[in-house]
């Protein structure tokens, strides 16, 4: 294998994806002085399908990178859950959350990517990446080739760019078998005008799926579910054209129609599937996999966006600590691995367990979320980044 030599042109870090996991690995390696490049096939700003609630643990890094963003958001005080029968039980965070949609969140991060004098390229994909040299030592690494046929080297290679990519010199996941993509689940989501912000976020849950609405920027809120793929099929257009109108009537919740009655559409019902919900491996070739690319959590724990943020750092901070020790690839994959088992071990069990007591029978559902005030501060204290100082600490006042 050919051997990755010691020059100007080598790169510590390489990153595909600009969304919150890739960003938040850039801004680390910077603070950490090493030299990274990103790439992001698409421009901004852009729209993704996410509940768009960002938990505590990720405010105290957010605020520090991107602290007007942060100020523009929606601050959320408490959950509700709502059943199929029309029950609903509250219960109080453990500390103020944030509403900020991924129009505004990624396309922040990104700027200040640049602002920190990190090589980006917005608007262009990786197609290719090939592993260079062997063992763990720092003359092993990785070789970046882009659609417009850049090539770029990198002693670590991290990938951020979701759930569902192609990269050749890696198994993707998009390359899966027909039959393993049938059925699953369904996200979709809009933004809505018209609904009286509570300071909730609000958690409808009912048979095939559930849906979240929560405050963003701008007195607007995001209404996000995840159904099971049959109940999409034959209606995707109704869906698009009227969001609002089309869920309540898979639904068939009253609460759910009383609560959107008046509200007016303004942007596109964007859509994204199959969702899986399962944790991935945590490096491939030692490429460590970050965000979504190492995972999907249940959206109703509402820390992914978070789970990207912490994920990112971690990476980066493993990049770091394998050049000091004068190890490559191998050894950060060593790092990462281990430091992201640590912290989300407990939240996939977790989160599996809620699922399925929550899609369970109607009256069963009655059953568990009856004692929803601590069972909803049980779900939070399981499920919530574990390893970073940073996540403990309380964020300041939101603004």
């Amino acid at each position: 294998m050919e051997r990755l030599t010691s020059n100007s042109d080598i790169l510590d870090l390489a990153i595909i994806g600009g969304g919150p996991a890739g960003t938040a690995a850039a801004l680390e390696a910077s603070r950490l002085g090493l030299s990274a490049v990103i790439w992001e096939r698409d421009r901004f700003p852009r729209d993704k399908v996410c509940g768009e609630f960002i938990s505590s643990e990720a405010l105290p890094f957010l605020q520090s990178a991107i602290p007007e963003a942060v100020a523009r958001g929606a601050e959320i005080l408490r959950a509700e859950f709502v059943s199929g029968n029309g029950s609903s039980r509250t219960f109080c965070l453990p500390r103020p959350a944030l509403g900020l949609s991924r129009r505004v969140l990624d396309q922040e991060l990104w700027k200040a990517c640049e602002a920190a004098g990190i090589e980006v390229h917005e608007g262009e994909s990786v197609c290719r990446v090939r592993k260079i040299g062997s063992g763990g030592s720092q003359h092993a690494g990785w070789e970046i080739e882009t659609a417009t046929g850049s090539i770029r080297r990198a002693r670590v290679l991290i990938v951020a760019c979701g759930r569902w990519w192609t990269i050749e010199g890696l198994s993707s996941p998009a390359r899966q078998t027909e039959s393993q993509t049938l059925g699953g689940w369904v996200g979709l989501k809009a933004h809505l005008a018209g609904v009286p912000s509570r300071g909730f976020v609000e958690m409808y849950f009912f048979r095939g799926g559930y849906c979240g609405l929560a405050p963003v920027e701008d007195g607007a809120c995001n209404l996000c579910c995840l159904v099971r793929r049959e109940l999409v099929r034959g209606c995707r257009a109704k869906a698009v054209d009227d969001f609002a109108s089309w869920l309540p009537q898979i639904s068939h919740l009253a609460a759910l129609e009383n609560r959107l009655r008046g509200a007016r559409q303004v942007t596109e019902a964007i859509a994204t599937a199959p969702v899986h919900l399962s944790q991935r491996q945590a490096a491939q070739r030692g490429a460590l996999m970050v965000g979504d690319a190492s995972g999907f959590l249940d959206p109703f724990t509402g820390e992914g966006i978070s789970m990207g943020v912490h994920s990112g750092k971690l990476a980066a901070q493993a990049a770091a600590m394998a050049s000091s020790e004068g190890f490559g690839s191998e050894r950060a994959a060593d790092i990462y691995c281990q430091g992201l088992k640590e912290a989300v071990k407990r939240s996939y069990v977790v989160a599996a367990m809620a699922r399925g007591l929550l899609h369970g029978p109607e009256w069963f559902r009655g059953l568990v979320t009856a004692p929803l005030p601590w069972v909803g501060g049980y779900l939070v204290r399981k499920t919530r980044w574990r390893g970073s100082r940073e996540a403990n600490a309380r964020p300041s006042n939101l603004g």
